[in-house]
């Protein structure tokens, strides 16, 4: 049975009232009996003191029960109570409710509890039905005492009808006070109830409309009155904004996070041409900062017109629109522009972006314009060329000779004594080049894999250097070139010891080849920072300053024609290169043409 949500609330005020007053007539009725009899002891307490002071301990012990009889009668008129006078061996001498006569007939009062604590030096006292006057009576007895002995008792007794008679009329009181309370907080409840009603209604009726606003609360209601629906209907518009606040901040944080974290270059652009967001790339490529570009017409922020006309054409034919562009400043770099259109989300159903355009031009509501830096894959792309043409050429020049001279044999030369030998001789030295261009080649592929295992010893540089010349001691004789082994006797690295004697055997050959006639080859070293310089210097031709950046490069050669005489194949600074860089050192060279070189690599110790 369903209760509507107006008389839960009368009876509520109905059962909280019944409750509270439930508890405060509990409380107060205990507290008021507990006050009123502490009360009275402490008055009877008092009386007590005062009787006990009238009587004296000689009439006590004669037991001058005439005169004690006159005394508490006169005090008991007094003070409204019962007084009773009691000998130490519980004898009663004199009651004001007994007549003399029948004082002699009263039972030993020795084992009565107050008259039991009295007779033990404590104020005695007890509450009880008393079988003479047949109520309930508050007894309070003293000790009577004579330079410290204790001769007797002195009680006091009073009835408790009257502290009865006060708490019935006290919960006489509450009790009309409690009707009273009901039949008011029914009126009250009553007119409460239908005011709580009307707008609860009108709330309802509201927050299904604010269910798609931006509402946001929760009710704590599982009743299935009127506030139970409302707290139904207000809790799922709550709902529903957390879920789309919370999706919203989650598609915003990513976004941001893919807008801040791209490589590239990201511009957003509206359609009037106007910088809405920059990300961080393009603060970088342009040397511009967000805040000072955010809001300002895309020229004006930033000086480039070949983007600018990609994003008008992107933004005019509502299709997206690439061009590669190279830039000068702020950086000299080449870039790949695509601007893509963004297009209103209010585009019809089942149209095109295209359609769309065509019916209303202002459709598109901005640009996405992608700046991605395309130097390396470009650079990349020429090396490439270039070592395809490097390779053909180094390549064709031998094999030319090769099949030349084969040809010239089988038409006939190969039964010319004279030059038959000298023609094999041809074949096999460009055949040795091709095996030599072949074998630099591969080595040079295999270093540029990173794949290689490198064999790491610690090894003397000065005897590798050492046993490395001594490969060299004809070449030296032939030219009258002096070479000087200056490295530190104690000197030595940590290295692949075999690659190593690669790097130091490319850089003496190429330090004899391209020196002068009795000229010298120095090789020395020196500290730098904990990580070890070996120089090797020679008195030989030198490199021109515009060709000292490209001297590592493959096939690179300063003089190209005396390089194939000498049989250089124009990898071997390059594998030198790769192999120190292996090692986690660098390479250069110090150069001035006509005055020799210095080549050098920095290795770790």
């Amino acid at each position: 049975m369903k209760i509507s949500f107006k008389l839960k609330l009368i009876f509520s005020y109905i059962f909280v009232i019944l409750i509270s007053f439930g508890f405060i007539a509990y409380f107060l009725d205990k507290n008021l009996e507990e006050n009123s009899l502490h009360n009275l002891q402490a008055s009877l307490i008092n009386q007590a003191y005062l009787v006990e002071n009238q009587i004296t301990a000689e009439n006590i012990k004669r037991e001058n029960i005439a005169h004690l009889e006159s005394l508490i009668a006169t005090l008991s008129g007094k003070i409204k109570c019962r007084i009773t006078v009691i000998n130490n061996l519980g004898k009663v001498l004199a009651d004001s409710e007994k007549l003399q006569k029948e004082i002699p007939e009263m039972e030993n009062h020795l084992y009565r509890p107050e008259v039991k604590m009295a007779l033990v030096n404590k104020v005695g006292i007890d509450t009880r039905y008393s079988s003479t006057l047949k109520i309930d009576m508050l007894y309070v007895a003293l000790p009577i005492k004579e330079n410290k002995e204790l001769i007797g008792v002195i009680r006091l007794a009073l009835p408790l009808e009257s502290v009865e008679k006060t708490l019935n009329e006290i919960r006489k009181a509450v009790l009309f006070g409690l009707i009273f309370a009901l039949a008011f907080a029914f009126v009250l409840g009553s007119i409460i109830a239908a005011q709580t009603i009307r707008p609860i209604n009108r709330m309802i009726q509201v927050s299904r409309r604010f269910s798609k606003g931006d509402f946001s609360r929760r009710i704590m209601q599982v009743s299935k009155d009127e506030i139970g629906e409302l707290a139904a209907t207000l809790n799922k518009m709550a709902q529903d904004i957390e879920d789309k606040i919370k999706e919203a901040k989650t598609q915003n944080q990513k976004l941001a996070a893919i807008f801040n974290s791209m490589i590239e270059g990201v511009i957003v652009i509206d359609k009037a041409g106007y910088i809405i967001s920059v990300n961080p790339t393009i603060e970088k490529i342009f040397s511009i900062a967000r805040k000072d570009v955010e809001g300002k017409v895309f020229l004006e922020a930033i000086r480039n017109n070949d983007i600018a006309e990609v994003i008008s054409a992107a933004l005019k034919s509502g299709k997206s629109v690439s061009s590669e562009i190279a830039l000068i400043y702020p950086v000299r770099r080449i870039f790949e522009v695509n601007a893509t259109p963004i297009f209103d989300a209010s585009t019809p159903l089942g149209i095109n972006p295209e359609q769309s355009r065509r019916i209303d031009n202002n459709v598109i509501s901005g640009c996405l314009v992608v700046v991605h830096d395309i130097t390396e894959i470009r650079r990349l792309e020429t090396v490439r060329s270039d070592f395809v043409a490097n390779v053909s050429h180094e390549l064709k020049t031998p094999l030319t000779s090769i099949k030349g001279f084969v040809e010239t044999l089988l038409e006939g030369a190969l039964d010319d004594k004279e030059n038959n030998r000298n023609f094999l001789k041809i074949i096999h030295d460009h055949a040795e080049r091709l095996d030599s261009l072949v074998n630099d080649l591969l080595s040079l592929s295999h270093l540029e894999s990173k794949e290689i295992m490198l064999k790491k010893t610690n090894f003397n540089l000065r005897q590798q250097v050492e046993d490395v010349i001594s490969g060299f001691r004809s070449q030296l004789k032939k030219k009258d070139i002096e070479i000087k082994n200056e490295l530190s006797a104690g000197i030595s690295v940590t290295a692949d010891k075999d690659r190593f004697e690669q790097v130091i055997t490319n850089l003496i050959d190429n330090a004899i080849k391209f020196n002068n006639e009795k000229g010298f080859v120095r090789i020395f070293n020196e500290e730098i920072n904990g990580k070890v310089k070996i120089i090797i210097e020679d008195s030989g031709i030198g490199i021109p300053e515009k060709d000292t950046p490209r001297i590592f490069e493959r096939f690179y050669r300063v003089d190209k024609a005396r390089s194939r005489e000498l049989g250089g194949t124009g990898l071997g600074l390059s594998i030198v290169k790769h192999i120190v860089e292996l090692h986690s050192g660098s390479v250069g060279v110090e150069s001035t043409e006509g005055f020799g070189s210095k080549f050098w690599f920095i290795l770790p110790r």
